[in-house]
C-alpha cells in the first residue's frame, strides 16, 4: 500500500513538472559538490607533484655536485701524476746522458721559511742511509743544475740545505777566460753570492757559475747560476759576484742525488 501510494506521488510530481525542478536543485547541489572535491583532489595532486619535483631535484643535484667533486680529485691526481712523470723523465735523461752513479728522490716537505722574502731554502727527501745518502753529496735537478747538497741524514730521509741558503758553500769557478775560483753561499733566501774573486778578474753578467770538483763529494761542472751583479769597490781587493739561480726550488717536485 505505502509502496503504491509513493509511486503515485513520484507519477504526480513528474506529471506536473515538480520533480525535475527537485532533481535541478539536487544536481546544482551535486555538481558544486562534486566541483570542490575535484579541485580539492587537483590542487592536493599538483602540490603533491611540485614537492616530488623538488625533492627529485634536490638529489639529482647533490648527484650531480658529488659527480663534480669526484672530478676535480680525479683531475687534480691526474695533474699530480704528470708532473711527477715530466720531473722523473728530466732527471733520468740528465742522469743517463752524463752516466752519473745515482740515486732519484722525491721531496717530502720542505723547511720553514724565516726570511721576509717567504723562499725555501730547506729540503727534506725521502732518501737516507739506507740508499747509501750521506752528509756532503750533491743534490740536483731534472736538468743537471745543483740545487743543494745533503747536510743531514736519517735512515729512510735527508735534509738538504739549499744553494741560496747561506749555511750551503759550495767550491765554485766561474766559466771565463780566467776560470776564478772561490766559494759561492746564499743570501738572504734569494741569491747566491761568490766573495773573494780578485779585483783583476774580469767579470760579465750571465757568466756561468759552476762546481770546481774541488769538493770531494761533489762532481765539477754542475752549474750553479749565472752571474746578475758585480759588486767591487776602487780600493778593495776582492769582488763579489752575485749570481742568480737557475732553478726555483719551489718548482721542484723530485731530484737526485749524486755520488761521486
Amino acid at each position: 500500500m505505502i509502496f503504491t501510494a509513493v509511486i503515485a506521488l513520484l507519477v504526480f510530481l513528474y506529471i506536473f513538472g515538480v520533480l525535475a525542478q527537485i532533481e535541478r536543485v539536487v544536481g546544482s547541489i551535486f555538481n558544486s559538490s562534486l566541483a570542490k572535491v575535484q579541485f580539492f583532489v587537483t590542487s592536493a595532486h599538483i602540490k603533491y607533484q611540485e614537492q616530488t619535483s623538488k625533492t627529485d631535484l634536490g638529489q639529482e643535484i647533490e648527484r650531480l655536485k658529488f659527480e663534480i667533486n669526484q672530478l676535480i680529485a680525479k683531475n687534480a691526481e691526474l695533474r699530480i701524476f704528470e708532473q711527477e712523470n715530466r720531473s722523473l723523465r728530466e732527471n733520468l735523461r740528465f742522469l743517463k746522458t752524463e752516466n752519473y752513479k745515482y740515486v732519484m728522490a722525491n721531496i717530502i716537505s720542505r723547511g720553514e721559511t724565516i726570511d721576509i722574502s717567504r723562499r725555501t731554502e730547506v729540503l727534506f727527501i725521502d732518501k737516507g742511509r739506507d740508499y747509501g745518502v750521506y752528509d756532503g753529496l750533491s743534490v740536483v735537478s731534472g736538468d743537471g743544475i745543483i740545487v743543494g747538497k745533503i747536510i743531514e741524514t736519517k735512515a729512510k730521509t735527508a735534509k738538504v740545505y739549499l744553494s741560496n741558503n747561506e749555511k750551503c758553500k759550495l767550491a765554485a769557478t766561474i766559466l771565463n777566460q780566467a776560470g776564478s775560483a772561490g766559494i759561492t753561499e746564499g743570501e738572504l733566501g734569494l741569491t747566491i753570492k761568490m766573495n773573494f774573486i780578485p779585483q783583476t778578474t774580469v767579470l760579465s753578467k750571465g757568466d756561468i757559475v759552476a762546481t770546481s770538483g774541488l769538493e770531494g763529494e761533489i762532481p765539477r761542472g754542475l752549474v750553479i747560476g749565472k752571474i746578475s751583479q758585480i759588486m767591487k769597490e776602487s780600493n778593495d781587493l776582492w769582488q763579489t759576484a752575485i749570481i742568480e739561480p737557475i732553478v726555483d726550488p719551489e718548482d721542484l717536485i723530485m731530484v737526485s742525488i749524486l755520488f761521486p
